[in-house]
């Protein structure tokens, strides 16, 4: 009898601590199924918080003297404590600690991520896709589950074995110390089953989780070819085709807030090293590109850009620019992104290059002004050449020139010191974030962002820079 009962507590005790060695080595990334396309994990957003108020452009976003995303949404917890007895700690520990959203099928545009509103993300939540889902961690599951239906403003219902559902399209459920929110039952207890057989996780499957999980990342995550999007201004989107898989992770410090994108290729290749003078381009836009004269494909975008791309001759002005560029070093394009003015200039072309091809565009010589203008769609452009550099766009040479004379330098911004140690890129972008808010909305602040691509083996990089 009694080796029968020793044996009972032995397996008793062998099964406790299966249990709480699973638990306690898991990890978030654990409730992604092997099938899944998309992951991004959030890391502990509070220890992240003291460093992230200190970057310029995230302060504006949370800050009272900004958008007050802060204030605003500690308002909407005390509503929801009055209206529900839910204590705001229960939505802020969710939110300090880890979350994830992992999705399957269809694409995942970045920038479609992005907004200024807070009902925003309270929409995305309470409509997305039903084979995505959401995961936090907590201590209070169910109280938790009782705020998000505040916040969404929806109902809920429990459905027994620590299962909800919110409204009629949402699915709650916890295990451990997370619990999932999922737009439908199936990806919900998909994602429950994965958290305990490490064989259906994705994070087992793909190597790459081992330095994503290992580091120390505020934001990081992983995608399958053809899944992420994302676009800045004027540059190549990101394109997969080629690859095999992208992991992504950034970091804060310092007042900056740096992000990477690296892409796994099949094939290799190596970005060269570029000489450039852009550094002595006045100070008098809030939008500055450099490329390879080689890279056409990335400078008829940014062209592109300027004119949206859409005009049915748009291939008059694309054949210009494209003559020019193999006449040049470097290209470089500049501009201001609220009133679409732009120029483009040719690094070390010359007045005959000018003249051998600006007859594509049909334009007139002035010889008083000396440029060449053209009226194309109703857009009044201009082309120029001053010691030794080709002008394109629509600011005037007398304008330009004005400029040069009272405008201090690119050099001498501080930030430029980052841009100019960048010297191997297939593009690389100044952005004056702050120009484009003051501008927009009357708010004064120094903000600016560093976007630049590279090829190195069998990895693509892009890398950004926000402060």
């Amino acid at each position: 009898m009694h080796k029968i009962v020793n044996a009972k507590i032995t397996t008793l005790l062998a099964l406790v601590i299966f249990v709480v060695m699973l638990f306690a080595d898991s990890d978030i990334f654990d409730l992604v199924h092997r099938d899944y396309d998309f992951v991004v994990r959030i890391s502990k957003g509070r220890s992240w918080y003291t460093e992230i108020q200190k970057v310029p452009f995230f302060s504006f976003i949370l800050n009272r003297k900004g958008l007050g995303f802060e204030d605003s949404f500690l308002r909407i917890l005390e509503d929801m404590r009055y209206k529900t007895g839910v204590q705001p700690s229960i939505v802020q520990e969710a939110i300090s600690n880890d979350v994830l959203f992992a999705s399957k099928g269809g694409e995942v545009d970045l920038n479609n991520l992005i907004s200024f509103d807070l009902n925003y993300y309270f929409d995305f939540i309470k409509t997305m896709a039903s084979n995505s889902f959401f995961a936090f961690q907590t201590k209070s599951p169910e109280n938790l589950v009782k705020a998000i239906a505040f916040l969404l403003s929806v109902n809920y219902k429990a459905l027994g074995k620590n299962q909800y559902i919110l409204d009629d399209s949402l699915y709650c459920g916890f295990s451990g110390k997370y619990l999932v929110v999922a737009g439908s039952k199936q990806a919900l207890e998909l994602a429950l089953k994965t958290f305990v057989t490490p064989d259906m996780q994705l994070s087992r499957t793909a190597k790459a989780f081992e330095r994503l999980k290992a580091g120390t990342f505020f934001a990081s995550g992983y995608s399958k070819p053809n899944v992420i999007k994302f676009s800045i201004p004027g540059v190549s989107k990101l394109d997969t085709s080629d690859s095999e898989y992208i992991v992504f992770y950034s970091s804060v410090s310092a007042g900056n807030m740096s992000i990477t994108f690296e892409q796994k290729n099949r094939k290799e290749t190596n970005t060269k090293k570029i000489a450039e003078t852009m550094g002595n381009i006045p100070m008098a836009w809030n939008y500055y590109l450099s490329i390879p004269s080689s890279n056409i494909q990335d400078i008829l975008e940014t062209v592109k850009q300027w004119f949206q791309g859409s005009l049915p001759d748009i291939t008059r002005i694309l054949d210009f620019v494209t003559s020019l560029s193999k006449a040049s070093s470097n290209v470089y394009n500049v501009g201001r992104l609220e009133t679409n003015d732009f120029l483009i200039i040719f690094d070390d072309a010359s007045s005959k290059d000018l003249e051998k091809n600006i007859s594509k565009l049909g334009g007139k010589y002035d010889s008083q002004k000396q440029e060449w203008t053209m009226i194309f769609h109703g857009i009044k452009l201009s082309a120029y050449s001053i010691n030794n550099r080709v002008y394109f766009g629509t600011i005037e040479r007398s304008k330009y020139e004005q400029y040069d004379r009272i405008r201090s330098r690119l050099k001498d911004v501080p930030l430029y010191f980052d841009f100019s140690k960048i010297e191997s890129y297939d593009f690389k972008l100044l952005l004056d974030i702050g120009d484009i808010i003051k501008t927009t909305t009357g708010f004064n602040i120094s903000s600016k962002v560093l976007f630049w691509r590279y090829s190195s083996g069998y990895f693509t990089y892009y890398k950004i820079l926000i402060s």
